[in-house]
């Protein structure tokens, strides 16, 4: 898994990936991702990368996209969608000492989460490390049975559309460093050196009168060395024809030109949330009550998945809240769900 590094080019994807989110960021629940697809509409996409899945201020990945300019137009949208490397739980809490609160129950708990005061009584808690079903539940309870909260939302699968410029002059530039977060290690500088010689060997064939113009960059701290490339053309290219010449860089040899991204925090999108304030125990169908149509829909869900279960085709097909309502023992959803269900209705 591997990170771009910033402050060295105008490739400045991973600028909003070294930055932590907002503590005043905007949530906004989302039916599906095909409903954070909606906001690309227009745009094409142009390549994913994988970053940590370590660090809570690092996504996990992030797709770009960039809008096709018109012939006249000096620079063009670009859009990166990212995926939260955290989950997040939304609580009400009426009390002066809310986050205190809040920040001892996670602890308590053994949940490693960090509490953000959002607005007035609502808080937003985000959860750094994979927590189970039961430790959801557990934090719950222990906020609920004392009458502390009005409001609890979890939500998971997090993601961010961040904003950006690319114009001919950035597109002509490639960056070749990047962090390896598996060997620990920056990419070493004769590998850089190999990409650049390919990038050579490719605007030769792409470009024939072009030169390309190498430099570097050193941080010892960091204990790096990044070099960078420079394509010039003979003569002017328009941005369309940079853009194209730059996706085919990218099939090639996975390199994109360059972009600028907007610092400023984004809207964050939550696909998965499950409500646990107004949640019923076993209710699979999400129909406010426990009865022996939820242990149906959880054995039809592991029998045919792609007709009952998450994202279905039938029309009272499994959901998240029914996922989390209908998983009794908090492993996920099995058949011992089903069972534990019918137990508890003929009260055995």
């Amino acid at each position: 898994m591997k990170k771009l590094i910033t402050g060295i080019t105008t490739l400045l994807t991973c600028a909003v990936s070294l930055m932590p989110l907002s503590a005043s960021a905007i949530y906004i629940p989302a039916d599906s991702y095909e409903t954070i697809h909606q906001q690309l509409e227009g745009y094409t996409f142009i390549k994913e990368v994988e970053v940590s899945k370590k660090d809570p201020n690092f996504p996990n990945d992030y797709e770009l996209y960039i809008k096709m300019p018109n012939e006249n137009d000096s620079g063009c949208t670009v859009k990166l969608l990212t995926k939260e490397n955290y989950d997040a739980i939304r609580i009400n809490l009426p009390d002066a000492n809310g986050r205190q609160i809040l920040s001892d129950a996670l602890q308590q708990v053994g949940i490693d989460g960090k509490v953000f005061h959002v607005e007035k009584t609502n808080y937003e808690c985000r959860l750094y490390k994979t927590v189970s079903n039961n430790d959801i539940k557990m934090l719950y309870s222990l906020l609920n049975d004392n009458n502390l909260i009005t409001e609890f939302v979890y939500s998971t699968d997090l993601y961010s559309i961040h904003e950006g410029i690319a114009n001919s002059e950035s597109l002509s530039r490639f960056g070749f460093c990047s962090y390896d977060y598996d060997k620990g290690i920056w990419t070493p500088p004769e590998e850089q050196i190999a990409k650049r010689n390919q990038l050579v060997e490719l605007t030769k064939e792409l470009l024939p009168d072009a030169t390309v113009e190498l430099t570097s960059f050193s941080d010892k701290d960091e204990g790096f060395t990044a070099y960078e490339a420079s394509v010039v053309p003979a003569s002017n290219m328009t941005l369309k024809e940079w853009i194209d010449f730059s996706m085919k860089v990218n099939e090639k040899i996975g390199v994109f030109g360059g972009f600028a991204i907007n610092e400023e925090s984004p809207p964050v999108f939550k696909t998965n949330n499950v409500d646990l304030f107004n949640a019923v125990e076993g209710d699979s169908n999400c129909d406010k009550q426990m009865d022996m149509a939820d242990a149906v829909l959880i054995m039809q869900a592991l029998a045919n998945p792609n007709k009952y279960g998450i994202d279905g085709t039938a029309e009272h097909h499994l959901t998240e809240q029914g996922k989390f309502n209908g998983d009794m023992d908090g492993d996920g959803i099995t058949v011992g769900d089903a069972h534990t269900i019918q137990k508890m209705l003929l009260g055995l």
